[in-house]
């Protein structure tokens, strides 16, 4: 039985993992299934469990923190649970440029200013 609240999705899609803090980087991986308030990613080194993380995808970010890396057949299999998420960046890009008169900042780093 299943004991899960929420739907996954199987997806693949890659992504750049941010271990937030004082030991802070950064690291590419690949999602391997979405939830509305979780991700399972796998990547090449372990992520301590419950550091906060940024994660972050063409058009969108979500930041939460890790429940669990386990490893698996050479690589880590890890599972984040998402706080928040910010999902059209693009269109953010676009209407940031439609009110500014100066040069627009790209939406993630319009976004980033705001969480620094």
């Amino acid at each position: 039985m299943d004991r899960r609240r929420e739907p996954r999705i199987r997806a693949y899609e890659t992504v750049n993992l941010t271990v937030l803090g004082d030991a802070g980087y950064s690291t590419p991986a690949n999602a391997i299934q979405l939830s509305p308030h979780g991700m399972r990613l796998v990547l090449d080194r372990p992520i301590p469990v419950n550091a906060a993380i940024k994660v972050v995808c063409d058009d969108w970010l979500g930041l939460g923190e890790v429940c669990y890396c386990i490893e698996e057949r050479g690589h880590f299999v890890v599972g984040l649970q998402l706080d928040h998420a910010l999902i059209g960046l693009e269109d953010l890009t676009i209407r940031n440029r439609d009110l500014s008169s100066e040069e627009p900042l790209p939406a993630l780093h319009v976004v980033e200013q705001l969480l620094a």
